[in-house]
């Protein structure tokens, strides 16, 4: 009897440290899980608050950067409006709509200007277009002074037709018609031509405009008489002989070109592009050539009317 109960008590006793077993290993199990489960947990907070702090510290930087621009915003209206920093000085958007306003007064500014400029370009467009408007205006008057001038001498001729002595028409072979004529005073005659030696000295141009603002031109030298004649008046002076129109094409004031007679002097004309006007020359060694001198050039001159 006692053996059969060591037996159960000694099968007892296996069944209970093995059911001890089970419900340690079943505890060990247990807490295992549940730390895994911990620890993910934890693991996910950590991440959570990273994720928190990096936002945080974004948020903190871009309101930092803000505050910078607007303080320097600020700073920049104060120094540019002259409000004092204190205060009594107006709030933020106050300064802020200050400095709107002081931006389109700017850009309206540059806008005026610009427009200010515009019109001094016009106007300075429009004062050289009346500039050459007068210009030509001179032009045409002083054009039509000469017209009338040549108009007055040519009546006086004609009135003194067939009324006193009777001179050959000048240029003509073989005399056709005879005319009166009474030259100005201080004028000679030869033929039927007035002739009108100046006492001054100036260029060609400036000598053929006297010569027109007296009625008449520069002389046109039609005969070896008449060469000889202008020679005798012992002076170099300008004749109405040029090719400024056509390098090397000489033609008179009236528009004929040179034919003959022909008293260029020995190599002559030999001044190019530079000599385009023809002074008669006086002297022993050349007397009574032709030669080719620049425009600008200051001598005497004849007019012919």
């Amino acid at each position: 009897m006692a053996e059969y109960v060591n037996k159960q008590v000694i099968e007892f006793n296996k069944v209970t440290e093995e059911n001890r077993n089970r419900a340690t290993r079943s505890v060990k199990t247990e807490t295992h899980l549940s730390d895994g489960r911990l620890y993910r947990l934890a693991a996910v907070c950590f991440g959570v608050l990273c994720v928190l702090q990096v936002t945080l510290n974004i948020s903190l930087r871009l309101a930092f950067f803000h505050s910078n621009r607007e303080r320097e915003q600020l700073n920049s209206c104060y120094n540019t409006t002259g409000l004092a920093q204190d205060g009594d000085q107006p709030d933020t958007s106050s300064i802020m709509d200050l400095c709107t306003e002081r931006d389109q007064c700017r850009m309206n500014r540059n806008q005026l200007e610009r427009e200010r400029d515009k019109e001094k370009m016009d106007k300075k467009e429009f004062q050289e277009r009346y500039t050459t408007l007068t210009t030509e205006r001179d032009r045409l008057r002083d054009r039509v002074s000469l017209l009338t001038n040549e108009k007055v001498v040519l009546e006086e001729r004609l009135s003194r037709c067939g009324t006193g002595r009777g001179v050959e028409g000048r240029g003509m072979a073989v005399p056709t018609m005879t005319t009166v004529l009474k030259c100005p005073k201080g004028w000679r005659m030869l033929g039927s031509s007035c002739y009108f030696l100046s006492t001054e000295r100036k260029t060609w141009e400036e000598s053929r405009l006297d010569c027109q603002n007296r009625g008449a031109d520069l002389v046109i030298i039609n005969s070896r008489q008449e060469q000889k004649f202008l020679f005798n008046c012992n002076k170099d002076f300008w004749i109405g002989l040029t090719d400024t129109v056509t390098e090397g094409t000489w033609k008179w004031v009236d528009g004929n070109p040179l034919t003959t007679p022909k008293s260029w002097g020995s190599g002559q004309p030999n001044g190019g592009g530079v000599e385009n006007c023809v002074l008669l020359t006086h002297s022993l060694s050349d007397q009574g050539t032709w030669h080719d001198y620049p425009c600008s050039y200051n001598s005497s001159w004849i007019c012919e009317i």
